[in-house]
Formats: structure tokens, C-alpha cells, sequence
């Protein structure tokens, strides 16, 4: 999915929404928000959010939207926020788009370098590299400390250690 396809696929749920009269907020994370906030990448394969409201109701009506669509099963994936429940502090937000039905807001790039690094996958690698230097993080001590302001020490696993030692300079 490109930029044109989430914004397309995310009004449709707003829709879906807007007729059962109600009116739902979300967070993008992911590549859906890299390609919309830093633009390094022309697509995503899903689009991952933070839910701020009915998780249900919003399932439902991304469920119809995929069936009219033919989109994959997983297409809105809240998954990738799990591990963001725990964080010590929310994410700065900043409203994207507003359609009848649903609200979506972008984090801050902060809160975006923050997800990536603790999901340490390889795949991410390229996104960190891209918000570390619009954020201006070269060292590991920089990096470092931007995860500890949202993540207490005891969960920051060896990984995620290794990982930025690996990509960050000492």
C-alpha cells in the first residue's frame, strides 16, 4: 500500500464507522507512519496502529473495507502497539487526517525511533537509520537515552542493547 492507499483504505473505515454513529481516534505507527512522516519508502504491506478508542467497532469496519477491497485479513494490524502499552510515557501526536467516523494522528519521530528500536528486527533497520538522522542521533549514548525516556532500563533487552551497537557509533 502506498500513501494515496492507506489515506483511501482509512476513510473507508471512517465511513464504516460514521454509519453506526460513531466517532473513533487512532495512532499510526509502522511503515504506515514512516512512509507518510520520513519518506523513505514508497509502500508498506499493512498498516499499524496504536488504538486510542473501541478496538472492536474499528476491527468490524476495517474487516468490511478489506472484504469490499480485497485487502489481506491483517491489513489494520494493531500488534505492533503491544509492546507500547507499557512504555513510561504516550507519544507526542500530531493530527494527520480527519474523516467522518475516524481520527488519525502521527507520533512523534521520537516515539516512531523508540518502537522501531525495541521491535529489533532486521527489516527495521533501515527505518532507525532513517529517523536517526532526521532526529540527529549518531552516537549510541544518544540513542540510548531517547530509549530510556520511553522505556524503564529493566526492559530494554540485550537486542535491543546490540542493536544500537551495531548501527550507532560509540
Amino acid at each position: 500500500m502506498d500513501k494515496d492507499d492507506i489515506e483511501k483504505y482509512l476513510q473507508m473505515v471512517g465511513q464504516e464507522l460514521h454509519a453506526q454513529e460513531l466517532n473513533l481516534e487512532l495512532l499510526l505507527l509502522g511503515g504506515a507512519a514512516m512512509l507518510i512522516e520520513v519518506g523513505n519508502r514508497e509502500s508498506t504491506q499493512d498498516v499499524d496502529i496504536y488504538l486510542l478508542s473501541d478496538f472492536a467497532a474499528l476491527m468490524k469496519a476495517a474487516a468490511v473495507v478489506a472484504a469490499r477491497e480485497g485487502l489481506p485479513d491483517g491489513w489494520l494490524n494493531s500488534a505492533a502497539a503491544g509492546f507500547t502499552y507499557g512504555f513510561l510515557r504516550q507519544p507526542e501526536k500530531t493530527l494527520w487526517r480527519t474523516f467522518p467516523g475516524l481520527t488519525i494522528y502521527l507520533p512523534s519521530l521520537e516515539y516512531l525511533f523508540v518502537t522501531k528500536m525495541m521491535a529489533h528486527r532486521l527489516k527495521d533497520q533501515a527505518d532507525i537509520i532513517a529517523l536517526a538522522s532526521k532526529l540527529g542521533i549518531e552516537r549510541r549514548k544518544e540513542a540510548l537515552s531517547l530509549v530510556e525516556k520511553y522505556v524503564q532500563k529493566q526492559h530494554i533487552t540485550e537486542d535491543v542493547l546490540d542493536e544500537i551497537e551495531e548501527i550507532f557509533e560509540s
